[in-house]
């Protein structure tokens, strides 16, 4: 956790799948607030519901 975006794929409590830009702040309680760079906002991840994590690719 570097706090550096990193890419999840995300399953919410209606089932229904999303992928992520987020940016880790916090992991505790079977949570991760983070920087969603996708709603533009501070969000909470449920653990559980993490399908997936990668780094995102460098542009250089």
């Amino acid at each position: 956790m570097t706090g550096e975006a990193v890419w999840i794929g995300y399953v919410n409590a209606e089932g229904a799948a999303s992928q992520r830009v987020i940016a880790p702040v916090r992991v505790e309680g079977g949570f991760v607030t983070a920087y969603d760079h996708t709603a533009d906002e501070v969000r909470t991840f449920a653990l559980h519901r993490i399908t997936g994590v990668a780094e995102l690719a460098d542009d250089e």
